[in-house]
């Protein structure tokens, strides 16, 4: 029998090396202060939680590291976001699509919204008034619906479907009831075989055999991978070079998708309408930009560079500009993105 190569603490990973990885990012000390800097932080603090679960293996850390970066918006957001305008409704949902008039209605009503979309959904769990909301998406891995927060609450012995808002208050909490739903979903042993396809289909879709694609399951892999180069990296070599990806590369007019989508939700948590969340660089996208870089002092180009993406990101990041920013429009707090 081959030997298992573990991990002896998260001492032995270079976490500083993940973090020079986030898009925009250049290591640690940019984000102390900020949403990242606190997962970073939970994951340190929560290493006795992963070998609980099992999770202390080179590959496991990868793929469990991996998941989470993507389903945290690179360790942007600790909850799901509804702060959508009518038009993002209409493009981003079947409901509203279906709709559209409702979309005017409920457009910058996130709990609202969030009851129209998840709310008296059996599949969910969701039986009772309000659990659209209350069990909206939240978590280093994220729980949608009553169904789930109660399972997996129940897996790591904590108290969600009372107190949701725990796994976005304590990001260890957070940590450990991913762990608590990865060990329950057996993912330890797809992450074994480093089969990043049936890990992101069991995390995305709740079952690893399922036949369709996850959300975002191309990003999955590419992040996996990334987080594997530094689990799997000894201590003194360095990591292999983080694959070259449309995130950093400048974005402008006609750019399309997933880094383009990151831009516009972090653009309108600021207050800078796009026109809509749908991914596609154009005139909305640009003008809002261009706002950007007028108010920030940046050259006033229209294109998303790296120094424009690096500001927009350090922005988003902080607490008090998004909420001050959503406050602005309807005095309601906002949050991350919808979840995948």
């Amino acid at each position: 029998m081959a030997k298992i190569v573990t991990i002896n603490g998260v001492g032995d990973i270079d976490l500083d090396k993940i973090a020079k990885l986030l898009p925009g990012r250049n290591g640690w000390d940019i984000l102390q202060l900020g949403t990242q800097g606190r997962y970073i932080k939970a994951i340190i603090d929560s290493w006795p939680t992963l070998e609980r679960y099992d999770i202390y293996t080179p590959l496991r850390l990868g793929h469990f590291f991996g998941q989470g970066l993507v389903e945290t918006g690179w360790l942007k957001y600790t909850e799901e976001g509804f702060n959508y305008s009518a038009e993002g409704l209409v493009k981003t949902f079947r409901h509203y699509r279906r709709n559209p008039d409702l979309a005017k209605q409920h457009a910058r009503k996130p709990e609202l919204i969030a009851n129209t979309v998840y709310g008296g959904r059996a599949d969910l769990g969701n039986t009772e008034p309000g659990d659209g909301w209350k069990f909206r998406g939240r978590g280093f891995i994220q729980l949608t619906g009553r169904y789930n927060y109660t399972k997996y609450g129940e897996a790591a012995g904590i108290d969600l479907a009372n107190d949701p808002d725990i796994i976005k208050r304590d990001l260890t909490k957070s940590v450990e009831v991913a762990a608590a739903f990865w060990k329950t979903n057996g993912l330890n042993a797809y992450a074994d075989q480093n089969n990043a396809v049936k890990v992101s289909r069991g995390v995305n879709r709740g079952n690893p055999n399922d036949t369709a694609a996850a959300n975002h399951e191309d990003l999955r892999i590419l992040w996996t991978n990334t987080a594997l180069s530094v689990t799997q990296a000894p201590q003194n070599v360095a990591p292999e070079p983080v694959p070259t990806t449309p995130s950093l590369k400048p974005l402008q007019a006609g750019s399309r998708g997933e880094r383009v989508r990151e831009l516009q939700l972090d653009l309108e948590a600021l207050g800078i309408s796009t026109g809509g969340v749908d991914g596609i660089f154009g005139q909305g996208t640009k003008r809002a930009v261009v706002a950007f870089q007028q108010e920030n002092g940046l050259p006033v180009t229209g294109i998303a560079d790296a120094a424009t993406i690096t500001a927009i990101d350090q922005a988003a990041a902080d607490p008090a500009r998004t909420r001050a920013a959503t406050l602005d429009r309807d005095n309601t707090p906002i949050f991350g993105p919808p979840t995948s």
